[in-house]
């Protein structure tokens, strides 16, 4: 009777994962608030090595850095979201994200991991505008309180249209 109590207490493992009914999002915090993209365009996190800086780069292209031989833009989504810098230290931790032909990586305050939402848990944004705002593809409702998921194939787009000169 006691092992069947406690496996009720332990939450699946598997379920952040996602199933047909439920949506899996990866958090990280930005901010200092609570941030997540669509678990599926996540592909690893790191470790960041060296990081070349680049002349003349808008201030949310951190630099590029080698992954296994592969040259990654690293981006810094507070930039975007609000102008403000993520502290970056050496060895600090990245999300290597891909967006339709984009991959690169997003740095963060943290990165705090997988959680799986129905779809009715997820709402519309708030009106776009200015800031966070515009970036927003859905609001999670989680047991932690909302959640902000960030419309990550906006981001990259601006982003890159901010970077290209004229």
């Amino acid at each position: 009777m006691r092992s069947q109590s406690l496996q009720r207490e332990v939450p699946d493992p598997w379920e952040a994962l996602g199933s047909p009914d439920h949506v899996s999002l990866f958090v990280l915090r930005l901010l200092g608030e609570r941030y997540a993209v669509e678990a599926n365009l996540v592909q690893e996190v790191i470790r960041t090595g060296p990081i070349t800086r680049l002349p003349a780069a808008p201030a949310f292209l951190l630099g590029v850095f080698n992954h296994r031989g592969e040259v990654l833009a690293l981006m810094d989504p507070a930039q975007l979201l609000a102008e403000e810098s993520t502290p970056l230290a050496s060895g600090s931790r990245a999300a290597i994200v891909q967006s339709g032909e984009w991959r690169l990586a997003l740095v963060a305050e943290a990165m705090e991991g997988l959680v799986s939402v129905p779809p009715s848990a997820l709402e519309a944004p708030p009106a776009t505008g200015p800031g966070p705002a515009e970036f927003l593809k859905y609001v999670a409702q989680t047991r932690d309180g909302p959640l902000a998921v960030l419309d990550l194939a906006r981001m990259i787009e601006t982003a890159r249209a901010r970077s290209l000169p004229g």
